[in-house]
């Protein structure tokens, strides 16, 4: 489950080319951060097969700050950044909230 957590992260970061929003810099570099923080949180914790849970509170908290993002930056009038923001971010902060709910067990 971390690698499509990660996966996410990586189409976050290129939904802005891909839906052409890129021009607006707030959803841009939105997109690009959260993104980059879910990715490679996601994809650490995927690769280091520990009992910390630190890494899916972060994945989590970021995805949260994807659904708020285009709100508190701005962006909410571009439909296609918002709703990509939105998705994504309520897509991941699921998935974390289930690998903190029920354990290491679904990490592999």
């Amino acid at each position: 489950m971390l690698w499509i957590i990660s996966v996410l992260g990586l189409a976050l970061m290129l939904a802005p080319f891909i839906f052409n929003y890129s021009d607006s810099l707030p959803a841009l570099w939105a997109s690009l951060v959260l993104g980059a923080v879910i990715a490679v949180t996601a994809g650490y914790k995927a690769l280091v097969h520990d009992n910390a849970r630190w890494e899916n509170w972060v994945v989590g908290v970021t995805g949260i700050l994807a659904v708020i993002a285009p709100f508190l930056l701005g962006f909410n009038v571009l439909t296609t950044a918002l709703w990509t923001s939105i998705i994504v971010g309520v897509v991941v902060a699921i998935l974390a909230y289930t690998q903190v709910s029920f354990g290491q067990a679904q990490t592999r």
